[in-house]
């Protein structure tokens, strides 16, 4: 199993997409598993319902968060288990379901069990809002616990192929994994450049790739002669730079920025549950780039990358 989260401003267009709500009509692959602390099961309703208890906060701006939760193709999930994985998500992530507004939906339009998770941020007692640093590294941790409590699988980063089955390679892509999903989690690093000094400490040597505007791009790692890329051990580049951004646009700076780089490309230094609800419907989560408005310059540029890679296959 692992998770994934966005988070953003309207509940309305959240909500009614997560009910799979397109033109007018219901998806019939989707289901509205549970509410908690929400008097209605319609999605334009439950929209309603958290608004209003996130406009009592005029600090958040992005009151909504969104989570789904995957498991393997292979791993058969019932529906009390889905629940209780989301009531638990719920908690570990602190969004504490006696103060937090909560729908789950699950989908049925994958070969693999889903569900999404709709939380409004701002709890109905006006506490604090749920935090949202750190979110991946978060994400794993919880996703773990859960794991371990619930007897469940960890869902595969990639499709495997025979070169995945080189001793050495995967040796190495344990090892990265092991070591950059701890270095997420500890809270002393708030920094790309601290990462890097980090992974290089424990003999794991770090490239970063950058745009011609400086915005990180691609990573991989090298450890004991084998080297892997960030996507191999389920760390992409928008990733770590969500996951500093919190801490400031210096936190994206490593201390080779200011050096000359050749082809554009600027290297590291090396060395209480849930309620259950009636049927209603929810959307698929795609976790792709993003492309058009509102996509940042990377994810544009990855983007026009893959266009042009695409066009001289077909010419």
């Amino acid at each position: 199993m692992i998770a994934k989260t966005v988070t953003g401003s309207d509940f309305t267009g959240a909500l009614t997409y997560g009910a799979g709500l397109r033109a007018g009509r219901p998806n019939e692959k989707s289901e509205l598993l549970s509410v908690a602390n929400v008097g209605s099961q319609d999605a334009h309703q439950i929209a309603a319902e958290m608004a209003a208890v996130a406009s009592m906060s005029g600090r958040i701006q992005q009151p909504v968060w969104h989570t789904i939760l995957s498991w393997s193709p292979d791993e058969k999930v019932n529906r009390e288990q889905k629940l209780r994985a989301a009531a638990r998500y719920c908690e570990l992530m602190g969004a504490d379901l006696g103060r937090h507004q909560v729908a789950v939906y699950e989908h049925r339009d994958k070969d693999h069990a889903h569900v999404h998770i709709y939380i409004n941020r701002v709890p109905m007692d006006g506490g604090p809002a749920l935090r949202t640093d750190q979110n991946y590294a978060r994400n794993v941790v919880a996703t773990r616990q859960i794991r371990k409590e619930l007897g469940m699988a960890e869902l595969p980063s990639r499709r495997q192929t025979t070169r995945d089955l080189d001793p050495g390679k995967e040796a190495t892509r344990g090892h990265v994994r092991d070591v950059l999903t701890a270095a997420l989690a500890n809270p002393a690093i708030q920094s790309l450049d601290q990462l890097v000094t980090h992974l290089r400490e424990r003999e794991i040597e770090t490239t970063l790739k950058r745009d011609g505007k400086g915005v990180l791009v691609g990573t991989s790692f090298r450890y004991q002669e084998s080297s892997v890329k960030g996507t191999d051990v389920g760390v992409k580049a928008k990733q770590l730079r969500d996951h500093f951004s919190p801490f400031g646009r210096e936190a994206l700076r490593t201390a080779d920025q200011g050096q000359p780089r050749a082809t554009g490309l600027a290297a590291a230094p090396t060395g209480a549950g849930l309620l259950p609800g009636d049927d209603g419907a929810l959307l698929s989560f795609e976790d792709g780039p993003a492309e058009g408005p509102g996509a940042d310059d990377a994810q544009q540029n990855e983007n026009e990358l893959r266009r042009k890679k695409r066009r001289r296959r077909h010419h």
